[in-house]
């Protein structure tokens, strides 16, 4: 009897283990399973909506402190919280503004009016020489250039530009006849940096102080050539250099003759590839002369570098020289290249500070 018992009870359990849930279990199941869910995604909920106020009340303060009214940081926030970066970037990458810009342009262009100011708080209103330009917006106001319509070109100047539109001058050749709707392109250079062009098309035409006046549509599609293959940065490094005779990079240093005593100058730019050096007194040169010179570039000599000149302007009353590094080594190419690297960070550093435009 007890084994019998015991054989029952075993089936018992058994029929209990592998029967299906009742429809009280199931419902239980799935009620539990909702609660749990419904408590994770409120907490996701409030996370994140804890996140948005403590970046807009960061946003505020930040805005506040850059004197900024609540209508313009209110404007900022709506677009900049749309890009997938921290929303405060906007007060210091121009980039970033610029994208805002643009997408406020798109979709609110009433509130363009409070734009200029925003510029200007943020110092945003000017570009310096070495920061690359990214939008027509950047272009300062007077850049000379060529502008081309129909395989046509002629001389043109940026003459006043507005955060939807850039207007360009014809300063000749008035033999073009542009009409609304052509497409036209810009090409200008700007000094240590490189050279430009965009494409728009022509929204309207006027003229001003007998000039045609192209208006176009702004665009963040510029196209760039940089000047050199190495950074350009503007010194003002005394230097002591003798002009030669000879092929020293045939005959060696030893063995070529000055055409005259030792000179002194001023290198006004320097690479890793080379400089320009300027001084006050007259060269007879037509391009093409040896160099060897010797300077101090902060705590670090250069001595007896050689180098070739590969261009000569007139600056004022001073002579320029382009000169080309022929014998530098390699751990003063990167002395030089680290030198820039520095004087740059530094730069943008006060650029950011308001301190320079």
């Amino acid at each position: 009897m007890r084994v019998q018992g015991g054989f029952d009870t075993l089936v018992e359990a058994t029929r209990f283990m592998f029967r299906g849930p009742s429809k009280f279990e199931v419902i239980l199941l799935i009620t539990i399973f909702s609660v749990i869910v419904l408590v994770i995604g409120f907490a996701i909920y409030l996370s994140k909506q804890q996140r948005e106020r403590s970046l807009h009340e960061s946003f505020y303060t930040r805005g506040k402190s850059l004197d900024l009214t609540e209508a313009e940081i209110e404007l900022l926030w709506q677009y900049a919280r749309k890009l997938p970066y921290n929303p405060e970037m906007v007060y210091e990458n121009k980039t970033l503004f610029d994208r805002v810009v643009s997408l406020i342009v798109k979709n609110d262009p009433s509130k363009l009016s409070l734009i200029p100011s925003i510029r200007t708080k943020l110092k945003f209103d000017t570009v310096p020489w070495f920061i690359p330009l990214n939008t027509t917006r950047d272009i300062d106001l007077y850049q000379t250039g060529t502008i081309e319509i129909g395989g046509l070109k002629a001389d043109a100047a940026v003459w006043d530009k507005s955060e939807t539109e850039i207007h360009i001058a014809l300063l000749r050749d008035f033999y073009i006849t542009p009409n609304r709707g052509d497409k036209v392109k810009f090409f200008f250079i700007r000094d240590m940096d490189g050279r430009y062009s965009f494409e728009s098309v022509v929204k309207d035409i006027y003229s001003d102080q007998n000039k045609l006046v192209l208006v176009l549509e702004h665009t963040d599609k510029l196209e760039r050539v940089q000047f050199r293959e190495r950074l350009r940065w503007r010194v003002n490094v005394p230097v002591k250099y003798l002009i030669v005779e000879g092929n020293p990079e045939e005959e060696g240093l030893a063995a070529v003759s000055t055409n005259a005593g030792v000179k002194e100058g001023s290198i006004e730019d320097i690479s890793a590839k080379g400089v320009r050096i300027c001084t006050p007194e007259y060269l007879k040169l037509v391009g093409n002369e040896y160099v060897i010179m010797s300077f101090q570039l902060e705590n670090r000599k250069f001595e007896n570098i050689l180098g070739r000149i590969v261009n000569i302007r007139n600056v004022g009353k001073r002579i320029c020289i382009g000169v080309k590094f022929l014998n530098l080594s390699k751990s003063e190419e990167k002395f030089i290249d680290s030198f820039i690297l520095a004087e740059q960070r530094k730069l943008i550093k006060t650029y950011k500070m308001g301190d320079i435009t």
